[in-house]
């Protein structure tokens, strides 16, 4: 296998035009002269998704998974038949503009001490979806970044804070805490040894491993002049009531056991008792939401 700068991973689970789009606009971006690789890992599509891509993309690798391995399994298949220098994981649900991917490579080159780099998400309005993050305080799960509060008051300090508003405002490239694997360029060596993407964690898989790329004095940047337009919440197929529980539940495990592995506590840490029961409050007030929003649709 001949060596690469950019190893693009994109993991999907029936979503064949939303896969079309992504690997489209890859196709059209400007690579200034980095070389690439395209693999795509699909999780057991049932909609034409592995068929699509072979025939529509044949400098495309294509890996068939029988079943749903989820996110990090996945991605780290790939990372495993991946030849680049830099492994840059991609939602599947994205659109990139076409210089995406060279400035955050160029960020990279530029930054020896940055282990990861992330850009700058955008919904279909044009509107930020805030992908620069600093890890959470206890306070976040009030101010977080889609929860009420913060619609109320999207431009207090803690919330602008949390979310790097200002620096993302001001341009230029900027430390953070952890960014998402939907768009996040990765050293390969910095790949390895922080133990490669959390096969234990779907939720907060990200904040894990940028969590263990700190401990080895790496840093994760973000580029804000790379935009990237990303459909939030499709890229995993449909979502029926079992599978949006889940989803809540699984948000809730995870946020706990960063929360308990961030701070390395002990079973009997009183921050520990303090985080489960907080997050089990905030499951149960979700879950009993959607339930009622359940019961809404159904007599509609």
């Amino acid at each position: 296998m001949k060596p690469v700068d950019i190893s693009v991973i994109i993991v999907g689970l029936n979503t064949r035009e939303l896969v079309r789009n992504c690997l489209r606009t890859l196709r059209d971006s400007n690579w200034g002269g980095y070389t690439f690789e395209i693999i795509y890992i699909d999780n057991g599509s049932r909609d034409g998704s592995v068929e699509m891509v072979r025939a529509d993309f044949r400098d495309v690798r294509v890996v068939a998974n029988s079943t749903n391995l989820h996110y990090c399994p996945a991605g780290n298949q790939g990372a495993d038949l991946s030849s680049g220098r830099y492994l840059l994981f991609l939602n599947n649900d994205t659109e990139l503009e076409p210089d995406a991917v060279l400035v955050m490579a160029r960020l990279l080159d530029s930054q020896p001490r940055a282990g990861a780099a992330g850009c700058r998400l955008l919904n279909p309005d044009g509107t930020d979806q805030w992908s620069a993050r600093r890890f959470p305080a206890w306070y976040n799960g009030l101010l977080g970044r889609r929860s009420v509060l913060s619609r109320l008051a999207p431009n207090s300090f803690p919330v602008r804070r949390y979310l790097f508003k200002d620096e993302l405002a001001a341009q230029a490239p900027f430390s953070v805490d952890w960014t998402g694997t939907v768009a996040m360029l990765v050293r390969r060596e910095d790949f390895a040894a922080a133990g490669r993407l959390p096969e234990d964690f779907y939720y907060w898989h990200e904040s894990v491993f940028c969590h263990r790329l700190s401990l080895l004095k790496r840093e994760i940047w973000i580029e804000p002049t790379s935009r990237i337009l990303h459909f939030e919440g499709k890229g995993g197929g449909p979502r029926p009531y079992a599978v949006r529980r889940w989803h809540i539940l699984d948000f809730s495990r995870g946020a706990y056991r960063f929360h308990c592995e961030r701070y390395g506590l002990a079973l009997w840490h009183p921050s520990r008792w303090f985080a489960a029961a907080s997050l089990t409050f905030r499951a149960a007030a979700l879950l009993t939401a959607l339930w009622l929003s359940t019961r809404t649709e159904r007599r509609t």
